[in-house]
C-alpha cells in the first residue's frame, strides 16, 4: 500500500453514534479513503474489513445502558511508516467482566503459532458444535488472520480500547 510519496501519515478520529447502520457507513468510508490514496486494493480491503469487524464487536459487546456514545464510542485509524492502527473504543460493564471474554479470546489467539492456525481451530470448533444457534465468536480471530494483523486491548475504567495493527 505505497502512496506516491514514501513520506506520509494520516489520521481518522471520529466519535461514532452507536447505531448499526454506522458500521457499514464507516467501513465504506474507510475503504473509499484508502482506495483513493493507495494502489494495493487488497490492503485497502483489509483495513476496511478490520474497521467493520471492530465496530461490530463494540456494538455487540459494549455496555450502552448509561454511556454517552458521543464521548466513548470512537474510531481511530492512524497510519504512516508502513503500518496502520485501527482502534475502536467503547464502554464496558465493568473493568474485568466487560472485557474478560475479549481478553481471553486474545490470549487464545496468541496461544497458537499463527493467526491462521487459530482461525482454522475456531472454524473446526464451529463445524463440530452441536448447537447451531451458538454464536460463532469468529470476529477477532478473523481480524487477526484475514487482516494479517496483531491485536491488543486495554481497559481504562469502564472504557475498552481494542487496536489492530496492520503492517503495510
Amino acid at each position: 500500500m505505497n502512496p506516491q510519496s514514501d513520506e506520509f501519515s494520516f489520521i481518522i478520529n471520529l466519535p461514532v453514534r452507536n447505531e448499526w447502520r454506522n458500521v457499514d457507513l464507516l467501513r465504506t468510508s474507510v475503504q473509499n479513503c484508502f482506495t483513493a490514496v493507495f494502489a494495493d486494493l487488497d490492503g485497502c480491503h483489509a483495513v476496511s474489513m478490520v474497521t467493520g469487524e471492530l465496530l461490530e464487536n463494540a456494538l455487540k459487546y459494549g455496555d450502552w445502558r448509561a454511556a454517552d456514545p458521543a464521548t466513548v464510542f470512537r474510531l481511530r485509524v492512524v497510519g504512516g511508516k508502513g503500518k496502520v492502527d485501527v482502534s475502536v473504543q467503547n464502554p464496558i460493564a465493568n473493568e474485568l467482566g466487560g472485557a474478560g471474554k475479549l481478553l481471553q479470546t486474545l490470549e487464545w489467539i496468541a496461544s497458537y503459532p499463527s493467526a491462521e492456525a487459530a482461525y482454522r481451530a475456531r472454524m473446526l470448533q464451529i463445524a463440530q458444535s452441536e448447537d447451531p444457534m451458538e454464536p460463532s465468536q469468529l470476529g477477532l480471530v478473523r481480524i487477526a488472520y484475514e487482516g494479517n494483523c496483531a491485536l491488543r486491548a486495554s481497559v481504562d475504567g469502564a472504557i475498552l480500547t481494542i487496536t489492530a495493527t496492520l503492517e503495510l
